[in-house]
């Protein structure tokens, strides 16, 4: 009887422990830092630019908060927020504070992913992924991470997230197969330049090329145990185009790249270098509302802005 009673009692504190411990340990937030380098390299010299950012990213990334912290902590800091503004059963509206017009995300039928104007032909189970993702867990992060190779007109709006925010790495069963991509004219109004761009990949799923003729390519070429490496040539627009090396580190994730813009008007090129130094985060269970208090809770010093 005495034993029964002993195995009654244990269990009951297991039972118990078991039930508190996910409340305990529960998460609803995380507050992610990123510090980047930028490096301007013109006329012989070199200027240095620490750019510092600050996210805060609910469990399923919708209503996203990013800080873009200036040099001097004393100075306001730039906010951007990002949220739904709409849905329906095959549709997702976001905005942004940072641009006046909205991003429109269709999942339609063929595994095709329309966003404004642009329309991405995606295999099933990336199409599959991502309408779960974006669609029923409004996450724009994953939007970004998506589109994150930057030749539609949005990208702008989405390049604050556009970072390593979550040591995400490519999953090669996710594909995107072919794009058609409108660009505004920027010099005549309701024109676009239509340009339709190809994946290719590997037997094993691995990206090899993303081939879009005069607009954007990227193509791979090496890889060691260190890094993977890219050669990458974006014509933004009319006005402008550049032309880079992209290195992704395979144990942190981060992208480092080296490049130059070419101002077409002017026919001036500036080089640069580009380089993601540091990433922390914390999980938390209420959203700050402060920026003092998150830099608190991410336990960041001078040091970590400098």
């Amino acid at each position: 009887m005495k034993k029964t009673l002993v195995l009654i009692i244990l269990s009951g504190l297991i039972l118990s422990f078991c039930i508190l411990k996910p409340a305990n340990n529960r998460s609803d937030y995380s507050l992610v830092f990123v510090k980047e380098i930028y490096i301007d390299r013109g006329n012989n010299e070199e200027e240095k630019d620490i750019r510092n950012s600050i996210g805060i990213f609910p469990k399923n990334n919708d209503t996203i908060t990013v800080y873009q912290l200036n040099p001097d902590l004393t100075e306001k800091a730039q906010k951007i927020s990002y949220w739904v503004k709409n849905k329906n059963n095959n549709s997702i509206v976001f905005k942004c504070t940072e641009s006046e017009e909205s991003i429109t995300v269709v999942f339609d039928k063929n595994n095709t992913v329309i966003v404004e104007n642009d329309v991405y032909t995606l295999n099933n189970e990336y199409h599959k992924f991502l309408k779960q993702k974006i669609l029923l867990e409004n996450s724009v992060l994953d939007l970004a991470y998506f589109l994150k190779d930057g030749y539609g007109d949005y990208s702008q709006s989405l390049e604050p997230l556009n970072k390593n925010w979550r040591n995400q790495k490519e999953n090669n069963t996710h594909r995107i197969i072919s794009a058609k991509i409108k660009n505004k004219n920027f010099q005549t109004d309701n024109q676009f330049f239509n340009y339709s761009i190809h994946y290719m990949y590997d037997n094993k799923g691995k990206l090899l090329s993303i081939l879009g003729g005069n607009r954007y390519n990227k193509k791979f070429l090496l890889e060691n145990k260190h890094f993977t490496k890219w050669a990458i040539e974006n014509v933004v627009n009319e006005r402008s185009n550049s032309e880079s090396i992209l290195f992704i580190n395979k144990k942190t994730l981060f992208d480092s790249i080296s490049g130059s813009w070419t101002q077409n008007s002017t026919g001036r090129t500036s080089y640069f270098l580009k380089y993601q130094s540091e990433l922390k985060h914390v999980d938390v269970t209420k959203r700050p509302n402060q920026l003092e208090e998150i830099i608190q809770l991410l336990n960041l010093k001078k040091e970590d802005f400098e």
